[in-house]
């Protein structure tokens, strides 16, 4: 069974996609060597969390950024610059108080930002 876009708009969203998720996966990874583990992990996590209140709530209360946009910066760069699957790795390795601690932290912090994001926007929409 081969998988075979039906548009070409839906290839061109997976090239951006692509791409987007390679430049993120890259500035993940230089963020990884500039910081120490737990810190660097949820500071990538809460600014890519920010980043994408900006992008789900900008395309509702202002709409200047197009779906291709989105495509490349908040599911292709933003999935490949938060790293939640680091999350879990760091977590277990981790005493169980730390790794409570430092998850719940982290989900705490991607939530925030999530909503700075939105408050952003909402302020950037106002007149």
């Amino acid at each position: 069974m081969s998988w075979k876009p039906a548009h070409t708009t839906e290839l061109f969203s997976c090239t951006l996609i692509f791409l987007g998720g390679m430049t993120g996966s890259i500035l993940r990874f230089i963020a990884g060597e500039m910081f120490s583990s737990l810190p660097g992990t949820l500071f990538v996590n809460t600014l890519g969390s920010f980043c994408m209140g900006i992008f789900m709530y900008e395309s509702i209360y202002i709409g200047r950024f197009s779906r291709q946009a989105r495509m490349l910066a908040g599911v292709g760069f933003l999935g490949g610059f938060t790293t939640f699957s680091t999350l879990a790795v760091i977590s277990v390795q981790q005493p169980p108080a730390v790794s409570a601690a430092y998850f719940f932290l982290t989900l705490a912090c991607g939530l925030g930002g999530i909503f700075a994001g939105r408050s952003f926007i909402i302020l950037v929409r106002r007149p």
